[in-house]
């Protein structure tokens, strides 16, 4: 789905402000689709929803979202779907903005069709009136209630961006359609307790890796399963840790070095920076890795006969596993680095694994 309301650039500006945190909703592309990291209420009627709104045949309680549309081809029919009714979203933001005291969202929703879904607080028997006399298409749109308004909902998020942030716990946030997306640090598990605790269902939260309160309504996290990997290559591959001491929730970094041991020059083309992953030690069970985003670019290189290629790579503390917790706990842990390693051919670009051969480091309280 794709949210849309008169808060975009508010987002973008907020977004920009916090130095890679994401803000869902700034985006410009005429089709997306999405939906928030856990949403306890996405999926079914809000509590408080009232069951009607007498004379409004497009209020509804649960707004169905599949199955979606595979096509979003800037011609396909989502995009056409959603270029036809560009006029009533130009409307709906107008009409909105004039009732900011009791607007609480707008977005296309894409499956099982294109439609605009609209919602507000209050008066919905009002507002639905007023947007039917004024629209093109007034069967194409669905009227939802919310709690909170969009307005609340962005101060909100502006306070939980100061607290987050003053803890350096603070990883992603953005407003979504119903609830503000909170993703915390995996030691930020103490911090998700006091935001549900003040504001409630309004925030979904995530811990590292996992959903806050219950990680085990997780679906599995894979955090090391790499195909194909290469194991016969004359490339080695080490790392290098900045620290070898961490504490509970923190990220580490370093350098991965590619060595070629072969007798031939090879180029090499990947990209970077790398990410750890984090194992069991003396085993190849993953159980953490970077919870955090990653902005990369491609690299390469020619290596000769015994030279080598030094990269960046960035790690993190963040549990796979919820029967762990959110953070991997105190411990010995072996840390290996996959290598994307590109190959260019007339179709589309193969990409293979080197993993690097271990490093051993420690998690301290």
């Amino acid at each position: 789905m794709r949210r849309v309301g008169r808060s975009s650039a508010a987002l973008v500006l907020l977004a920009a402000a916090l130095a890679g945190c994401y803000a869902p909703g700034a985006e410009t592309s005429p089709v997306a689709s999405g939906s928030p990291l856990v949403s306890p209420k996405s999926s079914g009627q809000l509590a408080g929803s009232p069951e009607e709104v007498v004379g409004c045949p497009n209020y509804v309680t649960v707004v169905e979202t599949g199955p979606m549309p595979t096509d979003f081809a800037e011609d396909g029919p989502v995009a056409r779907d959603q270029q036809r009714l560009e006029g009533d979203i130009t409307a709906m933001q107008a009409y909105a903005a004039s009732h900011a005291d009791e607007f609480g969202s707008i977005r296309y929703e894409n499956g099982p069709r294109v439609r605009i879904v609209v919602a507000f607080t209050a008066h919905l028997a009002e507002h639905c009136a007023a947007l039917r006399s004024m629209l093109e298409y007034p069967e194409e749109f669905e009227l939802i209630w919310h709690q909170h308004t969009e307005e609340d909902r962005l101060a909100i998020m502006e306070e939980i961006v100061a607290v987050a942030r003053a803890r350096d716990l603070m990883r992603t946030v953005g407003l979504g359609t119903t609830h503000i997306n909170v993703q915390l640090r995996a030691d930020g598990e103490a911090l998700a307790a006091e935001l549900t605790q003040r504001y409630g269902d309004i925030v979904a939260i995530g811990v590292g890796l996992l959903p806050y309160p219950d990680p085990f309504v997780a679906e599995v996290v894979d955090c090391g399963q790499l195909h194909p990997l290469i194991t016969d290559s004359p490339f080695r591959v080490t790392a290098v840790l900045d620290a070898t001491e961490l504490h509970v929730g923190e990220d580490f970094s370093g350098t991965v070095t590619v060595t070629n041991t072969g007798s031939e020059t090879v180029e090499f083309e990947t990209g970077r920076p790398h990410t750890a992953i984090v194992y069991v030690p003396g085993s190849d069970q993953a159980v953490g890795m970077y919870d955090g985003g990653v902005s990369g670019t491609g690299t390469g290189s020619s290596i000769a006969p015994g030279g080598s290629f030094d990269m960046d790579m960035i790690g993190g503390t963040a549990s796979c596993d919820p029967a762990l917790g959110y953070a991997l706990p105190p411990g010995s842990y072996d840390v290996r680095v996959p290598v994307a390693q590109y190959t260019f051919t007339d179709g589309p670009t193969a990409i293979s694994y080197l993993l690097s051969e271990p490093v051993t480091f420690t998690i301290v309280p």
